[in-house]
C-alpha cells in the first residue's frame, strides 16, 4: 500500500546544470564518514537521567570526535 503523495507520479525539475568546483566541496554520497560527522545534526532522545551535558560528552567520546554540543532538553513528554 502507498500514500497518496507515493501515488504522484512528479518530474524533476532542474532550472540550469551546473557543476561546482571540486575544491569548493563535494556530493554527500562522496563524503566520508568523518567529514559527515564534522557538518552534522544527531537527534537523540536522551533518556530520564543524565543531563544532556553528560549525553553530549558520552557522544563525543563514541564518535571520536574533538566537538560536540547540544542544543538542550526541551521537555520530557
Amino acid at each position: 500500500m502507498k500514500l497518496p503523495f507515493e501515488e504522484e507520479n512528479r518530474k524533476i525539475l532542474v532550472k540550469k546544470e551546473a557543476s561546482t568546483d571540486p575544491k569548493f566541496g563535494k556530493k554527500p554520497e562522496e563524503r566520508t564518514v568523518r567529514e559527515l560527522l564534522e557538518s552534522s545534526v544527531i537527534c537523540l532522545n536522551k533518556v530520564e537521567g543524565p543531563s544532556s551535558h553528560q549525553v553530549a560528552d558520552y557522544a563525543k567520546k563514541a564518535l571520536e570526535v574533538e566537538k560536540i554540543g547540544h542544543g538542550g532538553t526541551l521537555g520530557i513528554f
